[in-house]
């Protein structure tokens, strides 16, 4: 652990680990166990036995959402699994073990899992993936553990997952997963809006009607910037799983307080289990055109319940974290004048949980004179909404709570429902104006968290996050032969901020980051696992061993330390022979290449080399590039 101070007092902490990725659900990817060369034998020899899963009544799940009005994709199912009762531990020969259970539940289109109780201590692994081996979530480290102590993985499509944790010797008995619910997706048609558009498995990606136009064609133009502050959110409650949508909002303060704007009856009627609900940025198509395949989104987990009022059908959520600024993401202004009629309005949206979407009505919004009888039961008050027709586009299922933007891009309103389709497009939106001081107590209006300082503003501007001073981590990675090393993943940590850059031919790197931090610094390259390593190291480290010819290097040390265990042992041969005879493709339990720091000056920026030791090469004959 290396700590650096400079003159303005900000610590920054390099250290040096291996795995690297980032987000507020963090997944590091990589193989199971299970699934590797050297294991397959042993694992086929252990086969699973399925546990089912109780069964699923969705003819009465269909009933309640009739009965509800609700729109959930997916709802629960009790269940009791855990580390010690279920599933089965297979012990591997140098003392690590892993845990697997295979869970079938009948005529499921997917499967998300929930934990009651989630630990996972240093080095553990945890993955859920289908039969096949062709969808794989994970691998969930203990960056994954929060203070609640729950958490989700999902959704495997299909009636068959199974959950797969690999706990190290050094840990062994530590690891807590703790199942106590399985939610099931299945075909919900309640109130089919799109009758050319039936539901799918509703993980969300592509469910959306045709009709749709995707916020990066040209009539998505204007709003490239508000879109960043848009939100899919995946709700979670003890009775089931459903889409909504929200924004990013700015308040008086202008402190970047990461404040969601969405709909009341996105959170009303359910058990909410908040500090699980998935906030999804950037969720989009790369252009016009729908996307091959499932683009990525920046996530956040969880959030808190600030104010809420059916009556205008608002709710504001407050993130459990703060925004990270590698997300790029922009808290949208607002509009709260009373009498304020748009001249035209403009949603940008998640319908069904797809990819962001924009609609737009280009007439003056008008303010409903009448009551409105909701499906759910509510009945909302006259005057409390607005009413837009939608010339471009629709809404469903998953738009709700979406921010109506006035021809200025400030909000407005929320999507409280309507009457939609690819041929109708009536819109109902609560009115901020309404939303901001009607509520009878703080905990129903948005006036004491928008304008915690009592300014009284009317009009806010969007704010844009705020980049601070920046330094300069910069370096050159080479091998322990002196090369200089290409193509090495560099990653700076703080949080939940990563900042990544490769090294260039020469082996050099720089990456600005913003001052006033702490950073984890990570190296990593992991191709090519019988690079350098041939029978000569076999026999060099066995000399070793027998303390015939110690090693007189410690990089030696480091590079036959194959399973990562801080010693080096028999089973560090038997890995290298494994890799040698092509019946690995990869070491278990380590990458290619570890890193250590060379060196380091500081200055007005901060200078890190680090040298590359290539695994199962204590000889050092590996290619570096």
């Amino acid at each position: 652990m290396y700590i650096f101070t400079k003159t303005t007092s900000v610590t920054a902490l390099i250290c040096f680990l291996f795995y690297i990725n980032s987000s507020a659900q963090i997944s590091d990817g990589g193989k199971p166990i299970s699934f590797q060369k050297t294991f397959q034998q042993q694992f086929s020899n252990d086969p699973l036995d399925a546990v089912m899963v109780p069964a699923f009544d969705i003819q009465k799940a269909k009933r309640e959402d009739e009965q509800g009005g609700n729109s959930r994709f997916a709802a629960p199912i009790a269940v009791n699994y855990s580390l010690d009762e279920n599933g089965q531990w297979t012990d591997l020969d140098n003392g690590d073990r892993v845990w697997r259970m295979e869970l079938y539940s009948k005529d499921a289109l997917g499967m998300f899992v929930f934990y009651e109780d989630f630990y996972l201590p240093q080095g553990g692994r945890f993955y859920m993936y289908n039969q096949d081996g062709s969808e794989i979530k994970g691998a969930y480290t203990s960056r994954n553990n929060q203070d609640s102590g729950k958490f989700m993985t999902g959704m495997i499509k299909g009636e068959t997952v199974i959950l797969e944790y690999f706990e190290p010797r050094s840990v062994r008995g530590q690891g807590i997963i703790d199942v106590s619910k399985i939610y099931y997706a299945y075909e919900n048609d309640f109130e089919p809006s799109l009758p050319d558009n039936v539901y799918k498995v509703n993980a969300g990606y592509g469910d959306a009607a045709a009709c749709h136009t995707n916020i990066n064609c040209p009539e998505g133009d204007d709003w490239q910037e508000h879109k960043r502050g848009v939100v899919r959110i995946l709700r979670v409650f003890d009775e089931g799983m459903g889409w909504c949508s929200g924004s990013l909002i700015n308040n008086t303060s202008e402190d970047e307080t990461p404040y969601v704007l969405s709909a009341y009856h996105c959170y009303d009627g359910f058990t909410p289990q908040l500090d699980v609900w998935r906030f999804d940025f950037s969720y989009e198509s790369a252009g016009c055109a729908d996307p091959m395949s499932e683009p990525s989104a920046n996530s956040m987990l969880g959030c808190n319940l600030r104010a809420g009022w059916s009556d205008t059908d608002v709710l504001l959520l407050e993130l459990l974290e703060d925004v990270p600024g590698s997300y790029n993401a922009r808290f949208n202004g607002w509009n709260r004048t009373l009498s304020h009629l748009p001249d035209t309005s403009t949603i940008i949206h998640h319908p069904r949980g797809d990819i962001q979407k924009i609609s737009q009505d280009y007439n003056e919004a008008i303010i409903f004179p009448t009551s409105i009888n909701w499906s759910n039961g509510v009945t909302t008050p006259p005057n409390h909404h607005y009413e837009v027709f939608f010339d471009l586009g629709t809404f469903e299922d998953g738009s709700s709570g979406s921010n109506m933007l006035d021809e200025d891009g400030r909000i407005v309103g929320q999507l409280h429902g309507g009457n939609a389709s690819c041929s109708t497009f009536q819109g109902f939106f609560g009115r901020f104006s309404l939303s901001w001081d009607e509520g009878p107590t703080a905990a129903e209006r948005l006036m004491e968290w928008l304008d915690p300082e009592n300014t009284g503003q009317l009009i806010l501007d969007a704010l844009e996050p705020v980049v601070g001073d920046m330094i300069t981590v910069s370096g050159n990675v080479e091998a322990r032969t002196g090369q200089n090393m290409s193509n090495v993943e560099i990653v700076l940590i703080t949080g939940s901020e990563t900042y990544t850059t490769n090294t260039d031919t020469d082996g050099n790197y720089s990456i600005e980051v913003p001052d006033g931090f702490t950073y984890t610094l990570e190296a990593h390259k992991n191709i090519d696992a019988g690079n350098g390593v041939s029978t000569f190291d076999i026999v060099k480290t066995s000399r070793h061993l027998l303390f015939i010819e110690p090693f007189t290097e410690p990089y030696q040390d480091v590079a036959a330390d194959v399973t990562n265990d801080g010693n080096v042992s028999s089973f560090d041969i038997i890995r290298m022979r494994q890799v040698i005879l092509n019946i690995n493709d990869e070491f278990p339990e380590s990458e290619s290449w570890r890193f250590s720091p060379l060196s380091t000056t500081i200055d007005a920026s901060m200078v890190v080399d680090l040298i590359g030791i290539k695994i199962g090469d204590p000889s050092g004959n590996a290619n570096p590039n």
